[in-house]
């Protein structure tokens, strides 16, 4: 796996914590150009961005989290229902693709336009935040149904989900407090073995 301290890697750190495989973290920033690390750490990723993943058993080489995600728990059979389940797997997929349009690229927006521009942008912090909410008023609701789990069962709907719940104040100003089914959720996310051993590492 490479990577460095983000939560898009951290998405593939929990569910690789949560299959209880073995497997190497290379942080790209240690790497030379030229290297052969670094050559393969490309070959997985040809926009050099992360997490990459090369399966060393298949020598199959991802870049982009949603589609580590689905491989691996493919791979291993776990967290993802198969083909045999459509309805659950379609529910697992949904959420899965929610995440990765409809609420990460908004949170991104608020960041760099409300926290890290030098100048305002009022139209576009309004925009960004205004999609974010309603990206959350979503979540919010869906969980309000006395769901555990956004797909019924723990899966990489919920792993994928999770980082980001868990930075949602500091990272957009908008307080967990707002959406207390889905603060709970992300409390429960949190204490699990596995959470914790990727966000310790």
């Amino acid at each position: 796996l490479y990577g460095h301290a983000t939560q898009n890697v951290l998405k593939v750190q929990i569910l690789l914590e949560e299959m209880d495989q073995d497997y190497s973290f290379i942080n790209v920033r240690t790497l030379q150009q030229g290297s052969p690390s670094y050559s393969a750490f490309r070959r997985a990723s040809p926009t050099g961005q992360v997490p990459a993943l090369i399966d060393t058993e298949t020598g199959v080489a991802l870049f982009e989290s949603s589609a580590i995600l689905i491989y691996v728990a493919e791979k291993y059979g776990r967290f993802l229902p198969g083909l045999e389940h459509p309805a659950e797997r379609a529910e697992t997929l949904k959420w899965l693709l929610f995440e990765a349009a409809s609420l990460t690229p908004q949170m991104l927006d608020i960041y760099h336009y409300t926290l890290v521009a030098d100048a305002p942008h009022p139209y576009a912090e309004e925009r960004a935040r205004t999609r974010t909410r309603r990206a959350l008023d979503v979540l919010e609701a869906t969980l309000e149904q006395g769901r555990d789990h956004l797909a019924g069962q723990y899966s990489i709907a919920d792993i994928i989900l999770y980082p980001w719940m868990a930075i949602l104040e500091d990272f957009t100003e908008i307080s967990p407090s707002d959406y207390p089914h889905l603060e709970k959720w992300t409390a429960r996310i949190a204490v699990r073995a596995a959470v914790k051993r990727a966000e310790a590492l």
